[in-house]
């Protein structure tokens, strides 16, 4: 049964003052707009992430459009809005780990970094400095404060975003309010044209913010040119089949840009960066039966109790949760699944939610499939 999320009553929160992170788009800027509407002291923030170097893209965002877009939807809202340096922060926590990754075989997930260390570590710091209880983001999910402390869980419709959030704290959760976790997109824009805002049609941004062009190797170029040497494409037993340009280029599950085959198609199933190697197998080649996890987060930690927890695992966002057992060793977590699972990419998170599939329990960094 779905809960109605309580972060929208006058009654309980009066004038309490939120920071609402506003990137120029519909989403944030609404879900400022909700927050004002209920009677909250909102302050939008844009956050500056990074300085462009090219004109941005109709579908990327952090361009000087989008912080007039969150200027003009702040004005509209009658609240103040500032525009916050957050560049070093952004550097440090999220293009560098970016680029670490990918130098260590792993595929990142930039996103998650973001809302880990910037939308609720830094941005956070800056609300403590205002005297702002809470950060409001327009992520797509459904937050309870409850006295047992913060319950996240899953949205009511396919942009569902709970997965980026589930490696966040419950310290982080309980400074969170996400305004949306009842709507869709088509709701979203219709409340947009009732506050009058003028985003409300804008194009959705889907690309990552910093990677201009849409080609991610130009930043690892920029920032580490020895991600991108040549080295060796071969088979499980280890039989030269091809060569590569860089094993940036590939995560695992790909089929395209390998060598061709007369045999069926092959896909990458693992990069080995201590030998500048991609490793190529048949489909069933991928199949993985459990992972190992670090940087472990339990937003539940009362649920992992007993050992073989049971649980519903993604292992990427918009992938099917899947039944798993998971066992938490200190900072380690192992998940069993019930059935194989394909294309398991290190680097990646996996979260976890219940076996209902709505309340997220936690969520942990992909480390190696077997």
């Amino acid at each position: 049964m779905r809960r109605r999320p309580v972060i929208l009553s006058n009654e309980s929160m009066g004038k309490t003052r939120v920071i609402a992170a506003m990137s120029g788009g519909v989403d944030s800027a609404v879900a400022a707009g909700l927050l004002t509407e209920a009677g909250y002291d909102v302050i939008g923030v844009t956050m500056k992430m990074y300085s462009p170097t090219r004109p941005p893209h109709a579908k990327s965002c952090c361009g000087i459009d989008d912080f007039d877009d969150a200027r003009r939807s702040a004005a509209l809202l009658g609240i103040p809005h500032y525009v916050l340096d957050f560049e070093e922060t952004f550097r440090r926590s999220v293009i560098d780990r970016f680029v670490d990754d990918y130098a260590n075989g792993r595929t990142p997930n930039p996103c998650v970094s973001c809302n880990n260390f910037v939308k609720l570590g830094t941005l956070r710091k800056y609300a403590d400095s205002v005297g702002a209880p809470y950060v409001a983001t327009g992520h797509y999910a459904r937050l309870e404060h409850r006295e047992d402390g913060p319950h996240l869980f899953r949205g009511t419709h396919a942009k569902d975003q709970a997965y980026a959030l589930a490696q966040l704290t419950p310290a982080q959760l309980a400074r969170l309010l996400l305004p949306l976790g009842e709507l869709d997109k088509a709701a979203t824009r219709e409340h947009a044209r009732r506050l009058g805002l003028p985003v409300h049609d804008k194009v959705e941004s889907q690309d990552i913010c910093f990677v201009e062009g849409g080609d991610y190797r130009d930043v690892l170029a920029r920032a580490r040119p020895d991600i991108l040497k040549e080295g060796e494409i071969v088979t499980a037993a280890g039989e030269v089949v091809g060569n590569h340009s860089g094993i940036a280029g590939f995560t695992v599950g790909q089929r395209q840009g390998l060598p061709a085959s007369t045999n069926g198609p092959r896909y990458v199933t693992r990069i080995d960066a201590s030998t500048n190697t991609v490793v190529i197998g048949r489909e069933e080649e991928l199949d993985a039966g459990e992972l190992l996890a670090g940087e472990v987060n339990l937003i539940r930690p009362e649920r992992f109790a007993q050992q073989r927890t049971p649980v519903l695992a993604m292992v990427r966002y918009r992938a099917t949760a899947a039944p798993a057992y998971a066992t938490v060793r200190g900072t380690t977590l192992e998940l069993q699944f019930e059935q194989p699972l394909k294309a398991v990419s290190p680097g990646q998170l996996v979260a976890m939610f219940d076996r209902d599939g709505e309340e997220a329990l936690g969520a942990a960094t992909i480390l190696e499939a077997r």
